[in-house]
């Protein structure tokens, strides 16, 4: 058994430890720093993986070159499986003293749990070997488990490379935990037409094949070939290490309005971590590039002895064929929405109104300064009654004003 000591040990290699390490270095390019992932490369961007990636137009999308890392500590493949104030237990009996640590550790595709899941060809989508192998032995008849974001995006990549992907999603339509029906109808439509098949309102009974998946069995009787298969129904946030070292744990690792857990010194971010929305005023985990990167950074100041506050707007984005989608806020618990802009022109955004202020909005192909003035009514709670016109087709800077 060996042991290190350093400044700051940040677990995880995504997004958000990677900006999580950028920080910190930037105001001290000399301290010490450990960086400990379950990966066997050096942080990549994951967005290109569904998009650029998946269809061939890009290569790897490391953040940078194995030299940028030449003056801290890089770990591969290996796990942190316990933490105790000031120190982490690696799986390898390799002991970490550290005076700060960050939990970046993301999270894992949700698993279905139906029969046959385990044969070769069926696959999940979240590490860069993933993507490689999906694109790899992607067959003439792929089928796509679940309609959310990644799903739709993998269909897009999949069709604009020639080839007739089918989705397969439980509700009744896609996208139906964020957007409502008319949006979803639009989406759904917009991907029929350029060769995905979207089957909604049946589940997955089992995968059938002999070694290798040929067949998605559903439950409402059809059988559909396959010559592979993508799970995309969502992650499952790694809080392990933090549940084995009791840390506070609830739908991901609990933080404060610091970004630091119930153990002293220890930070979370990302994906995995638990925050108080201070928009919505609900406590939840937010699964979007933007807040990883700001929670990443936010919580290396704070680890360094800053005393900021989590203080943010997430916002999500995506690009299916031609469509730029992008969402803020609250896209669901809603009174009203508006539709401003037009469906059969493929550009428009859906407001979402409640107890007379902005929430949320989801916008296809709409211009960045018309966003920008919906954040800032979203993030300013602007009070909008009897101002449906303005949020239809006026100027929506002068809902602040």
């Amino acid at each position: 058994m060996s042991s290190l000591q350093v400044d700051y040990l940040i677990v995880g290699s995504g997004v958000s430890g990677y900006f999580a390490l950028k920080e910190l270095l930037s105001q001290n390019p000399n301290v010490k720093v450990c960086m400990v992932t379950e990966d066997r490369y050096y942080p990549y961007d994951r967005p290109p993986l569904s998009k650029e990636y998946m269809r061939g137009e890009t290569g790897e999308p490391f953040f940078e070159g194995e030299e940028a890392y030449s003056g801290i500590t890089f770990l591969k493949e290996r796990k942190v499986v316990g933490l105790k104030e000031g120190e982490a237990f690696l799986d390898n009996g390799n002991v970490i003293k550290f005076s700060k640590a960050l939990l970046s550790t993301g999270g894992r595709p949700r698993r279905l749990n139906a029969p046959g899941e385990d044969l070769k060809g069926v696959h999940y989508l979240r590490t860069l070997d993933d993507a490689k192998s999906i694109r790899d032995g992607m067959g003439k008849r792929p089928v796509i488990v679940g309609g959310g974001f990644i799903g739709v995006e993998v269909a897009s990549s999949i069709a604009r490379l020639g080839l007739r992907p089918i989705v397969i999603e439980a509700r009744p339509y896609i996208w139906s935990t964020f957007v409502e029906e008319k949006v979803s109808r639009f989406v759904q439509s917009y991907l029929e037409k350029r060769g995905v098949t979207v089957i909604t309102g049946d589940t997955v009974r089992e995968f059938q094949g002999r070694g290798k998946v040929e067949a998605v069995r559903l439950q409402g009787g059809m059988t559909l070939e396959a010559s592979m298969v993508l799970v995309a129904v969502g992650i499952t946030p790694n809080v392990e290490v933090a549940q084995q070292s009791g840390i506070k744990v609830e739908n991901g690792i609990v933080v404060d309005q610091f970004l630091e857990t119930s153990m002293r010194g220890v930070y979370a971010s990302g994906d995995v971590a638990n925050i108080l929305d201070p928009t919505s005023g609900k406590r939840k985990r937010i699964e979007h590039w933007n807040n990883a990167e700001y929670t990443g950074r936010l919580a290396a100041r704070n680890m360094r002895g800053g005393r900021e506050v989590y203080d943010f707007l997430s916002t999500v984005w995506s690009d299916i064929f031609d469509l730029h989608i992008e969402s803020a806020g609250e896209t669901t618990d809603y009174d009203d929405y508006v539709l401003r802009g037009k469906l059969e022109e493929a550009s428009f955004v859906a407001i979402y109104v409640k107890g007379g202020t902005v929430q949320g909005y989801l916008a296809v192909n709409r211009p960045g300064e018309e966003l920008e003035k919906l954040n800032e009514a979203i993030y300013n709670k602007v009070n909008v009654s009897n101002r449906r016109e303005i949020l239809e087709k006026g100027d929506l800077g002068d809902l602040t004003r």
